[in-house]
């Protein structure tokens, strides 16, 4: 009798976890979450690295620091997500509370890099136009033929995007490059050409040259980017509020042993 009390009185401190919220059923859901994040943090940061290998020679035509800190964001992110997907998996598999720890600082710290991301992408691309406005025409005047970075870049977004000038070709004749003297007998960049050859830019004529501003085209190029920057980080955010749930359920329920684990 003696002997059974001491087993009921053993066993009477296990609880016998079942339901939508049993451990069995959380580590499931966390698997399921896990394969889905790993997707996400691969899309995430391909979308990052994209962003800064397709356009790095535009971002030096840019004034603030949001686009590029965006993409930086976004494959910071992504790194850490792939990560923890795998630190997370290693913690349900082995039901280690420390691990799980490690997984939930994790999810939260890629929560706050992609909401950030996707915040600054959602702000500065409706003030794109604005920006590019304000601090383009400057860049394009101050620094073509001055600063060899700026000046390759604008020679590239000529050539890509057919256009002439921030805001149009004639922009050129209140630019140092023509008033000190760096233009020769040019009235525009030769790389305003519609056929780029040797001091091509000596015409302005529409037969010769893309008529048309950059500002326009880089404008549509930069909403387009930060809106799928803006999509890729707020999008993950959403995915990971389940995961956090899940996981911080589990290492809840992890501090207590049930029958299954005597």
């Amino acid at each position: 009798m003696a002997g059974d009390g001491m087993t009921q009185s053993s066993v009477g401190k296990y609880r016998k976890d079942e339901g939508w919220c049993s451990k069995s059923l959380l580590r499931n859901y966390l698997y399921i979450f896990n394969f889905f994040f790993l997707i996400g943090g691969g899309i995430v940061l391909a979308v990052g690295v994209w962003s800064i290998l397709t356009e790095h020679e535009f971002i030096t035509l840019l004034s603030g620091v949001s686009y590029p800190l965006t993409s930086y964001l976004l494959v910071a992110a992504g790194i850490v997500a792939i990560i923890a997907t795998f630190i997370g998996c290693l913690g349900i598999c082995k039901k280690d509370r420390c691990f799980l720890l490690i997984y939930i600082l994790m999810l939260l710290l890629v929560f706050l890099l992609e909401a950030k991301a996707g915040i600054l992408a959602y702000i500065y691309r409706e003030k794109a136009y604005n920006d590019l406005q304000v601090h383009l025409n400057e860049t394009f005047s101050k620094y073509y033929g001055f600063d060899e970075t700026k000046t390759s870049a604008i020679d590239n977004l000529h050539q890509e995007f057919r256009c002439c000038g921030a805001l149009s070709h004639r922009d050129w004749q209140r630019s140092s490059w023509k008033g000190m003297g760096r233009a020769g007998n040019n009235l525009v960049p030769d790389s305003c050409c519609i056929t780029v050859t040797q001091d091509c830019g000596i015409r302005e004529h529409p037969s010769n040259i893309f008529p048309v501003g950059c500002i326009h085209k880089l404008k549509t190029l930069v909403k387009d980017q930060l809106g799928y920057l803006a999509i890729a980080g707020l999008g993950l955010c959403i995915l990971q509020v389940f995961g956090i749930i899940f996981s911080t359920c589990l290492y809840v329920k992890l501090k207590t042993p049930d029958i299954a684990d005597i």
